[in-house]
């Protein structure tokens, strides 16, 4: 799977607390294997792990949402509402399609 958005976010979170990963898995209630993998990015996590990341290290849903790869339900609505959207913001921001 490789290094991840969310797994640098994480980690970058967890060390500005001055944390060690055992101390940020208990305080998730996660086995810190299973965070220490999340962390290396050969793990993704749980959308409730997600919530509770984004929750303990008081960051946006949508940054957790965005690093994880994902887009936020409201954007996928919004642009299944608007395909032309898409044209549009790969016209202004990204790759043409």
């Amino acid at each position: 799977m490789g290094k991840s958005e969310l797994s640098e976010l994480l980690r970058r979170s967890r060390v500005a607390r001055g944390e060690s990963l055992r101390a940020a898995a208990r305080n998730l209630g996660v086995d810190a294997s299973y965070l220490s993998r999340v962390e290396s990015g050969g793990r993704r996590p749980s959308d409730e792990l997600q919530q509770q990341i984004g929750a303990y290290y008081g960051l946006r849903d949508d940054d957790v949402t965005l690093a994880v790869g994902s887009v936020p339900s409201d954007v996928i609505e919004i642009l299944q509402r608007n395909p032309h959207l898409i044209e549009t913001l790969r016209g202004q921001y990204g790759q043409p399609g």
